[in-house]
């Protein structure tokens, strides 16, 4: 499968907040410029969406970059495919072997290639990030 131009546009988070999917990809963008404000925006957006799941996923991501155990949020709403899949990957990155993350990951970044999270994930266990 190769992606289309189309595919390059961020997925939308399942949520009607605007707010809450604005402090996601707020957060998303910290994470990855490693600006130390991430947790932040991430907390936000849960607290303007309590059920924004990738959201939660990205908040267990960061305290387990800061050395607390990953804990993988529930699903309190039905999700897009992107966001289960989504979900999956950054828990096998703290569960599974290197191997099955990396098949999980290029499936997924064929089909949803601007999932900045995602394409940026193996960088993160490779360097010290700020994410507070």
């Amino acid at each position: 499968m190769t992606p289309t131009a189309d595919a390059w546009t961020a997925p939308w988070p399942t949520t009607s907040i605007a707010s809450a999917r604005s402090h996601y990809r707020r957060g998303v963008v910290a994470l990855v410029a490693g600006t130390g404000a991430a947790q932040r925006c991430f907390g936000d957006a849960l607290v303007a969406d309590p059920g924004l799941y990738v959201a939660g996923v990205a908040l267990g991501l960061c305290r387990a970059l800061d050395g607390c155990a990953y804990t993988a949020p529930r699903a309190k709403v039905q999700l897009a495919r992107w966001e289960r899949q989504h979900g999956e990957i950054v828990q096998a990155t703290f569960s599974t072997g290197p191997t099955r993350t990396r098949d999980l990951r290029r499936e997924h970044l064929l089909e949803f290639p601007a999932d900045l999270l995602i394409v940026w994930l193996p960088a993160a266990r490779s360097m010290s990030i700020p994410i507070h």
